[in-house]
């Protein structure tokens, strides 16, 4: 049996796979990085894992980068299955069983600006087809698209459109109108088009978040939602251009992988822009996390 474990930033996910990578048993905890009782991480996963008696640990996501256990180095893009293992770090445990720490991803844009990922490229490969190509999104706080050519991650950016929204709509000006985030579709919509049509001038148009309040066009129960269609469709418009940019053929369909209710979201936003949406199977991290233990010879 071996424990493959997502310990993201706020919180923790465990899984018992047997032999054949059926999951015997699962534990959460919201026991993020972030949030580990003086950074004793030993600790947590032995709370996890100790009634599992495990033979071999897999980890990803931001348990590997340096405010986590160790610092896993990223490994190039493109990625696939084997770079990953091959970039896998060796921690002890007081289990007396090594922890394996999957690393990130890394990538420069054409302009010399460098971007990463960690965890997401666990997700992606989970899904990833092993012939063809395949678009994805992750939405969140940091959002990332990617994309999936022959079992490999060739390509990804991030939009950091979650974190803008919570910085705009609790810290600037925009959000002195907003009552509560209740979801209003009709606002949400309203936000998407003129968000996917704002092109360059995007932070010009953030005004009218406060602006259509102040004329009586928007009501402060749905100015969050309108706010956050804004910025999810200037997003995904960026993202279909940036996408057709690099790789010379513009997307047709976008695979979302995320919790439900932001996946809705970003359904909506892709298929007003014209795009078709599928919605990634649940069990994507743990399904990947199995193979890379596979490949480590873990199992």
């Amino acid at each position: 049996m071996i424990v493959a474990l997502d310990w993201g930033t706020s919180s923790l996910r465990a899984w018992l796979l047997d032999a054949d990578g059926a999951v015997r048993d699962e534990a959460a905890a919201p026991l993020g990085i972030l949030k580990v009782p003086g950074g004793d991480f030993d600790a947590v996963f032995r709370q996890i894992a100790e009634r599992w008696s495990p033979t071999a640990a897999i980890a990803s996501g931001m348990i590997g980068s340096r405010q986590g256990w160790a610092e896993a180095p990223y490994a190039d893009c493109p990625a696939d299955e084997a770079a990953l293992v091959a970039g896998l770090i060796e921690v002890p445990t007081s289990l007396g069983i090594s922890l394996r720490i999957v690393p990130g991803v890394s990538r420069v844009d054409s302009d010399g600006i460098p971007d990463v990922m960690r965890g997401e490229e666990v997700q992606i490969l989970g899904d990833a087809p092993a012939a063809g190509r395949r678009l994805y999104v992750l939405p969140g706080t940091h959002s990332k698209w990617a994309l999936a050519e022959d079992g490999r991650i060739a390509w990804f950016a991030t939009s950091m459109t979650g974190e803008a929204f919570a910085v705009l709509a609790e810290h600037s000006i925009l959000g002195r109108l907003m009552d509560g985030r209740a979801y209003d579709q009709a606002a949400f919509r309203r936000g998407l088009a003129v968000g996917g049509s704002a092109g360059g001038g995007l932070l010009r148009r953030l005004f009218s978040a406060r602006t259509l309040g102040l004329f009586g066009e928007l009501e402060p129960k749905a100015a969050g939602s309108y706010l956050s269609g804004l910025l999810i469709g200037a997003e995904v418009t960026d993202a279909r251009a940036t996408v057709a940019a690099a790789t010379g053929a513009a997307p047709e369909e976008v695979t979302i992988v995320g919790g439900a209710e932001l996946s809705a979201r970003y359904a909506e936003a892709i298929e007003a822009a014209g795009l078709k949406s599928r919605i990634a199977p649940a069990d994507t991290t743990v399904r990947a996390l199995w193979r890379l233990a596979k490949h480590a010879e873990l199992v």
